[in-house]
C-alpha cells in the first residue's frame, strides 16, 4: 500500500486528493435541503468514524497475527458497533444532508442529522486534519494567481506544439503544469512577501467561496498579486517533471536551520 494513500471505512484510496474529489463529487451531487442515500450516507459516516474504524481494524489484525481478514466484513461489524453505540448514547447519526454553511453562505456543507439537532461537518478536515496558519496564506496566494497561470497557460497554446522547459518532450494541455522556475518557486515566493511587508500571517483574515479562500483584505490581496507578478518565471512542465520536482521545491525547516540575531 502506498505510504500516501488513505483508508476510509472499506475504500482506500491512492492519496489525499482522491479522497477529496470523492466526497466533493458526493456533496455536488445534492442540491441544497437534500438528504444523501444509504450509499452516500455510509460513505460519510465512515469518514465521520474514519479515525476509529482504523483503530478497531489495526486491533483486530493484530489478534490475527498476519492472518488475512475480509476487511469489509470486518468494516461492516464496526458500522454496526457504531450504530449501536450511538443509540445508547442517543449521539446516532440519522442522516446526512447537504446544506449552506452558517458563515459562507454560498458554500455547500454536509450536516449530520442527531434526531432534530444538526451539526456542521466538513470532509476537508476530516480528510486534511488542521491547516497551519502558513499553509492556510500559502493556498490563499496560490487561489489568488490560478487565473493569471491559467492566462500563461493558454498562451503558450496559442503557438502549438507545447514542449515540457525539462525534457523538451510535446505535451498536451491536459498533460502539463506550469511551474515557478526555481529557485524563485512559489513558496519561495510567498515566504519573501510574508517577511518583506512583516506579515503575521496568525492575523490574516480570510472569505471562502465555493471551497476555495481568499484574502478578506483586498489591499494585501494586490500586493501579492503585483509581487508575484514582478518576481515569478514561469515554464511549462510535464506534469511527471512538475510532480518530481514539487516535493524537493518546499521551503522545509530542519533542526540546522538558524536565524541571525
Amino acid at each position: 500500500m502506498s505510504r500516501y494513500s488513505i483508508t476510509i471505512g472499506d475504500k482506500t484510496f491512492g492519496s489525499k486528493s482522491k479522497a477529496l474529489a470523492f466526497y466533493k463529487d458526493i456533496l455536488n451531487s445534492y442540491e441544497v435541503g437534500e438528504t444523501l442515500n444509504d450509499e452516500d450516507y455510509t460513505n460519510v459516516v465512515d469518514l465521520v468514524y474514519m479515525d476509529f474504524i482504523r483503530e478497531e481494524i489495526k486491533a483486530y489484525e493484530s489478534e490475527c497475527d498476519g492472518e488475512k481478514i475480509n476487511v469489509m466484513l470486518l468494516v461492516q461489524q464496526i458500522r454496526e458497533q457504531i450504530q449501536d453505540y450511538g443509540y445508547e448514547t442517543g449521539e446516532h447519526i440519522n442522516s446526512v444532508k447537504v446544506d449552506y454553511h452558517p458563515e459562507f453562505r454560498s458554500t455547500k456543507c454536509f450536516y449530520c442529522m442527531y434526531g432534530k439537532e444538526k451539526q456542521l461537518f466538513s470532509y476537508l478536515l476530516a480528510i486534511n486534519g488542521s491547516v497551519s496558519d502558513s499553509q492556510r496564506f500559502s493556498r490563499a496566494c496560490r487561489h489568488l494567481v490560478a487565473e493569471r497561470l491559467r492566462e500563461f497557460k493558454k498562451q503558450r497554446f496559442e503557438n502549438r506544439p507545447v514542449k515540457c522547459a525539462i525534457t523538451n518532450e510535446i505535451v498536451e494541455w491536459e498533460e502539463c503544469q506550469i511551474d515557478h522556475k526555481a529557485p524563485l518557486t512559489f513558496s519561495v515566493i510567498v515566504k519573501s512577501f510574508i517577511i518583506a511587508h512583516k506579515i503575521d500571517i496568525s492575523k490574516v483574515e480570510y472569505i471562502c467561496e465555493v471551497t476555495k479562500e481568499h484574502f478578506a483584505d483586498q489591499e494585501l490581496a494586490d500586493k501579492f498579486d503585483a509581487f508575484h507578478k514582478e518576481m515569478a518565471v514561469l515554464r511549462v512542465l510535464s506534469t511527471k517533471q512538475n510532480n518530481k520536482l514539487s516535493g524537493g521545491a518546499r521551503i522545509k525547516p530542519t533542526k540546522k536551520d538558524g536565524t541571525l540575531t
